[in-house]
């Protein structure tokens, strides 16, 4: 019996994930500029739309594997804005 093994979930780059720290820090420290909000804007929906898809791949993965639920598994909410889990 071969092991099952879950889908490779996408990551953003370190330099963009280290990008995205920093304008999240100056946001709120209140120090951002408008050009690096409209930036922070970008990578938040980026990041996002990346969760969505990693959930959905997760979530076909266990509907394709009929996995279940383990026995240690914990529930786990997730809120999402509806306009931007639809893109």
């Amino acid at each position: 019996m071969s092991k099952k093994v879950p889908p490779k979930l996408k990551q953003f780059a370190p330099l963009k994930q280290r990008r995205l720290d920093e304008l999240l820090t100056k946001n709120a420290e209140g120090c951002i500029t408008d050009a690096e909000k409209h930036r922070l804007t970008s990578l938040v929906d980026e990041a996002e739309q990346l969760m969505v898809e990693n959930a959905r791949r997760l979530a076909a993965y266990t509907e394709r594997e009929g996995s279940g639920v383990p026995p240690d598994a914990v529930p786990v909410t997730v809120w999402l804005t509806p306009g931007h889990a639809e893109r």
